[in-house]
């Protein structure tokens, strides 16, 4: 097991080491892997594989973008990137955030116990295991019991 760990740490270094200086992933780049991903599957078994080869080609191009020294041509794609996607992303932004905070509810559920204000519905939290609680909500001010 120890050695396990050694080796581990050993190859994260040399990792970390290669990459130094390099551009390294953003979000077109994880676009370009994730699309040249869904193209490999799914291509490889229809149209005679051309859409496997496009995507073959798609992956080796985001590899190359990783790898880059270029940093300064990377970030100048990445930023046409988003510039183009910024109509389609801007109205599933508020989606992913409320995703996002229900991951981290329920990674967190062990430690604190959610519940919403009853007047003005903002949602809060408290510490598990503090007992009966008079809770006063930060936005509307209206006190409430509440057990953790």
């Amino acid at each position: 097991m120890q050695k396990w760990q050694q080796i581990k740490a050993r190859l994260t270094a040399g990792l970390a080491r290669f990459m130094q200086g390099r551009y390294g992933a953003d979000e077109f780049g994880l676009f370009l892997i994730w699309t040249s991903l869904i193209l490999v599957i799914v291509g490889g078994s229809i149209l005679y594989g051309v859409p496997a080869l496009l995507g073959t080609a798609g992956w080796i191009y985001s590899l190359f973008r990783v790898l880059s020294r270029n940093k300064s041509r990377r970030l100048a794609e990445n930023r046409k990137y988003l510039e183009f996607t910024a109509k389609v992303r801007k109205p599933i932004q508020p989606h992913f955030n409320r995703f996002r905070q229900y991951v981290n509810r329920l990674r967190s559920r062990n430690k604190y116990v959610y519940f919403t204000c009853p007047k003005c519905g903002m949602k809060l939290r408290l510490p598990r295991g503090v007992g009966n609680v008079t809770v006063t909500c930060k936005s509307c001010g209206s006190k409430f019991e509440k057990k953790a």
